[in-house]
């Protein structure tokens, strides 16, 4: 382990390094990405909250609010795939499997929800994400592709047909699958309100993590480092185990 990957707060603390800052970067792209596309899409479902002055030809109130929802969700399509591209580099340890629900991630997932439900069972510390973790982020980014699907058939009925002939199939496709541009509609509003959902359960569990038992996840997507208490870095319990990840 080199220096930049832990250093020694005090004689019973280690801050450990567990994500780069492009990581921390993307994190806070895809969370200002998110927080437009609330907002712009809570109007354009609901176009009532802000009027212009004048007569509409003066004003393009909608069209602005649909440019940067548009633009939102573009860069958070562009910020996604870069998230999944990363997450095979040596820089992340390829944490694509942090994420992917496999039987053991899910059983350890379950076993820290039964200790967050009722105390029952022992803590174990990750270094790096959870499985609980890996699995709302799986779950989250499967809202994302959702929207983005259905969001981009809904912005695919005023596209060129000429320049865009040759990806109307999909926008095609998803109709015939949800039976109308009404029900494609609906369900790309809800998916916002499930994603909202997501992420005060996603802010919520990091602020009680962090209060209940000190693991600093929120410090970590700032400033790329957790605080671990030597005891905890003894029994790690992610698939790093074996590894010395601290100076001692």
């Amino acid at each position: 382990m080199t220096e930049k990957e832990t250093v020694a707060v005090e004689s019973d603390f280690h801050l450990v390094y567990v994500r780069t800052a492009f990581v921390c970067f993307l994190h806070w792209v895809i969370v200002a990405s998110i927080v437009t596309l609330c907002v712009t899409g809570l109007y354009i479902g609901d176009p009532s909250l802000l009027t212009g002055k004048g007569e509409a030809w003066q004003t393009f109130v909608m069209a602005k609010v649909r440019f940067f929802h548009f633009f939102a969700a573009t860069t958070l399509c562009i910020a996604m795939m870069l998230r999944l591209y990363h997450s095979f580099s040596p820089t992340t340890r390829h944490d694509i499997m942090e994420f992917i629900p496999t039987p053991s991630n899910i059983t350890a997932a379950l076993k820290l929800m039964k200790f967050y439900a009722t105390g029952e069972g022992d803590h174990a510390h990750y270094r790096y994400l959870n499985p609980l973790g890996g699995l709302s982020v799986f779950v989250m980014a499967c809202t994302f592709v959702f929207s983005i699907a259905t969001g981009f058939t809904l912005y695919s009925q005023q596209a060129n047909p000429i320049v865009w002939s040759w990806m109307l199939w999909f926008p095609h496709m998803m109709e015939w699958l949800f039976r109308g541009m009404n029900n494609v509609r609906l369900l790309h509003h809800l998916a916002m309100y499930v994603l909202m959902a997501q992420v005060v359960i996603h802010i919520y569990m990091k602020i009680y993590v962090d209060i209940m038992y000190r693991e600093s996840d929120i410090a970590s997507i700032i400033a790329g480092y957790k605080v671990f208490h030597k005891d905890e870095i003894a029994r790690h319990a992610d698939r790093f185990a074996g590894r010395t990840w601290y100076h001692r």
